[in-house]
């Protein structure tokens, strides 16, 4: 007899604590056009999105109790690190720039500050895929950053296609990663990726 495949229950939880960082972020951001706010005054309208990251982080910690020493407890354990790493960074750059008005490489450095947790999140993807030792997970893993992969790149092909005609104004480079990011919360929800 054919055993049956193994089923691992969906992380609702975490997808909705990433769902909501995504939105009130963005809405921060939004919120901060529209009312023309900008340096430090920005930091309020980003507190909701900084408590919807710690729920984030709280559920990611309790789903690595969960299975301590496996793969994932190990991205886990790598990817939290990054995504505090990540918003210091972030709020660093964004304070060194306002306040010290940096210019040529410091200008330079500082713009790089967030560059080094977002590139690690890629390398933490691929160390996953790498200490996967279950097979069946292992492709799973595969074909959710497959499918966020090519969420980026239709969604980046057509902005720029209309941002080249005058249609969609500028988006900058890094919206790639966030859209990279985006499409990794939803791959578990449509039928290629779910386990």
């Amino acid at each position: 007899m054919i055993a049956p495949e193994p089923t691992h229950p969906f992380p609702w939880r975490i997808c909705a604590a990433a769902a909501l960082f995504t939105v009130l972020m963005v809405a921060a951001a939004v919120a901060a056009n529209i009312f023309t706010i900008s340096g430090n005054g920005k930091l309020p309208l980003m507190v909701p999105g900084l408590l919807a990251l710690g729920w984030l982080i709280w559920e990611a910690m309790r789903l690595a109790r969960g299975v301590p020493g496996s793969a994932i407890a190990r991205y886990i354990g790598r990817v939290v690190p990054l995504m505090i790493a990540n918003i210091v960074t972030v709020v660093a750059a964004i304070t060194i720039q306002r306040e010290w008005h940096p210019a040529g490489v410091w200008a330079m450095l500082v713009a790089l500050l967030p560059a080094p947790p977002l590139i690690g999140f890629i390398w933490a993807m691929g160390r996953l895929l790498v200490e996967e030792a279950d097979e069946y997970l292992r492709m799973v893993h595969a074909r959710r950053a497959l499918i966020a992969a090519g969420f980026m790149l239709v969604i980046t092909t057509v902005w720029g296609l209309l941002e080249g005609s005058g249609l969609a104004p500028h988006a900058t480079a890094y919206a790639a990663f966030i859209l990279w990011n985006l499409g990794l919360l939803l791959a578990p929800i449509l039928p290629g990726g779910r386990a």
